[in-house]
């Protein structure tokens, strides 16, 4: 809950600024709540959450208002949210939220916290107004109306979409490229999708390239099309290759280069993987007596952002106006695609490797359609693109991937290495060890970034935290690397000669490496309790729990309370030597 501290320190802030922003609302409301309070409750639930300050002025500089009625706010606020008398609910998907009471200068104001609805309870929208013009979304400090394609995200975000799976009423079987439907098919031979089919005919339609009258789905068009452009000229990756860091100047050179990357999607995604690469630079290195070259931003990373924009994007018809979108920027590359995140996927979970797609025909024709010139598949399906591009890039130690979703478009972001690459990798030969590639991400990421505890390397790289220690343990054999205070740096910064004496690190004999890594987070000054420990080193909360009663046995470590106490917490034992 809000202080009157601490909102008083807002309240400064705000003064300084002039103006409200994206995540604070002033208003003044003396007894009253008008239209404009519901339109900002609609616009934090529907974006990331928010705070209304209800009493206070922005015009008087943010200060609260005289004769503000606390009581009734709260009673107004309460009954419009539907909390005691639905009837009197201002809003459809009312979201969650707590009021504070609080004052400043001694007069009297509400701190209303609103909290972000779940994907199946947006959009929140004010009921007189329905959906098209009662719901709202946050941009900065304004209430931005809902646009139509968004209120169609919000309402279908949830539910598999039956766009891919619709009929191309001009298109005849004359339209689909032959040697693209016999992969498909030929990838599938001897599988349960085709038992019991004998032609080409009965095929195609299990496979839903066609329904079982012979008439052609949009998955099957855009998987094996001759060139689906006919029928949706904008059903295409367009690759805009910039001069600068920002889109042209209308006065200025608009592109350096820019492709219209069409046919089938299979090959509209492979001329478009082609196309970046040619316009990015190919820094070689040294690797021994020869040399390599390789992208700045590697094929398999391209190809991944760009066939997920293809499979994930939206194809209902208010979207197939639209293009997938790549522009190629100086220091970055963006892909993005109309169609919000869909099935509950968050930015928060995007990398969990749980996979869910709107279009499931499509993903089904294109996961296993192969492309000549890698011997791998267009889309690998299983959600595991999103991780192979964090982890690639990671690998190259130059910024993890961006991701931005608004409620029906998505956005990544990949930024362009430079030199930056070419050093990194002299680095890693100049080290003179074997390490695979996740002993590569690791040590990168712990020279760019001096120190890691497991949990940090987990939420960079999201790989599994007892896979991110068994890699550490074999790096601290190697030499390469230590445990201090809880977390993994490089020993001597990653300059020490190979073969040197490694600094000091945890002492004491006969201890696993979970053990020493808590024994490194404690300290004998200061006590941690269970979940701050399991922050610092990634572990769960009963693999904590049980190491830290081994170590407070052997008396390595000692507790403020007793097990039952809710007070717990740990510190060092004085004479515990590291």
């Amino acid at each position: 809950m809000w202080t009157d501290d601490d909102i008083g320190r807002v309240l400064e802030r705000l003064r300084r600024q002039g103006n409200d922003d994206g995540r604070f609302e002033a208003k003044s409301c003396t007894t009253d709540i008008g239209n404009s309070v519901w339109e900002s409750v609609s616009a934090f639930a529907n974006t990331s959450g928010g705070t209304l300050l209800l009493g206070i002025s922005e015009k008087d500089g943010f200060r609260p208002v005289d004769g503000f009625d606390q009581n009734r706010i709260v009673s107004k606020l309460m009954e419009g949210m539907g909390d005691g008398n639905p009837q009197g609910a201002r809003l459809t998907n009312p979201p969650e939220y707590e009021i504070a009471r609080c004052e400043y200068d001694g007069r009297p104001f509400l701190v209303v916290d609103i909290h972000e609805n779940p994907v199946e309870d947006k959009p929140c929208y004010v009921t007189a107004k329905g959906p098209k013009s009662g719901g709202y979304r946050r941009m900065d400090d304004k209430d931005i109306r809902l646009t139509a394609t968004e209120v169609f995200e919000f309402e279908n975000a949830t539910l598999p979409s039956p766009a891919d799976r619709g009929i191309v009423p001009e298109a005849t079987t004359a339209d689909l490229n032959d040697e693209a439907v016999e992969r498909i098919i030929t990838v599938h031979e001897g599988s349960k999708a085709l038992r019991g089919t004998t032609s080409r005919a009965e095929r195609m339609a299990r496979l839903n390239m066609t329904d079982n009258s012979g008439r052609i789905r949009l998955a099957g068009l855009l998987a094996a099309g001759q060139y689906p452009q006919q029928y949706y000229p904008k059903l295409l990756i367009d690759v805009s290759v910039h001069p600068d860091i920002r889109k042209s100047d209308p006065d200025g050179p608009r592109f350096v280069d820019r492709v219209l990357c069409d046919g089938n999607m299979p090959e509209a995604i492979d001329q478009a993987v082609e196309t970046v690469a040619k316009n990015l630079r190919s820094p070689t290195f040294v690797v021994g007596a020869g040399a390599r070259t390789d992208t700045e931003i590697p094929k398999e990373v391209l190809r991944e952002a760009i066939a997920n924009a293809v499979i994930h994007r939206e194809y209902d018809s208010r979207f197939t106006g639209e293009s997938v979108a790549v522009d190629v920027y100086p220091d970055r590359v963006e892909v993005s695609n109309p169609g919000g995140l869909w099935g509950g996927v968050t930015l928060e979970t995007i990398a969990n490797g749980i996979s869910r797609c709107r279009n499931t025909t499509l993903v089904q024709l294109m996961h296993r359609i192969p492309y000549s010139r890698e011997g791998a598949v267009t889309v690998e399906g299983g959600g595991t693109g999103i991780p192979l591009i964090i982890r690639e890039m990671a690998s190259r130690a130059l910024g993890a991937p961006k991701f931005e979703a608004g409620p029906d478009r998505f956005k990544v972001t990949l930024a362009r290495y430079g030199v930056e690459y070419q050093r990194n990798r002299q680095w890693l030969e100049n080290l003179q060890v074997g390490l695979d590639r996740y002993e590569q991400t690791i040590i990168l990421l712990l020279r760019q970034r001096g120190a890691m505890t497991v949990g940090q390397l987990h939420a960079s790289l999201r790989i599994d935290s007892d896979d991110i220690r068994r890699i550490l343990t074999g790096l601290v054999d190697k030499e390469l690397v230590q445990l201090v205070g809880g977390a993994y740096m490089l020993i001597d910064g990653g300059e020490r000669p190979i073969g040197s004496e490694p600094s000091a690190c945890v002492q004491v004999n006969g201890l696993s490496m979970a053990e020493r890594e808590l024994l490194e987070a404690l300290s004998s000054s200061k006590t941690l309790s269970a979940r701050e420990i399991v922050e610092m080193t990634g572990r769960g909360l009963p693999s904590v729990r049980k190491l830290l009663r081994g170590l407070i046995a052997a008396g390595l470590v000692t507790a403020t309370a007793p097990p039952s106490s809710r007070n717990r917490r740990y510190r060092l034992a004085s004479y515990a030597r590291r």
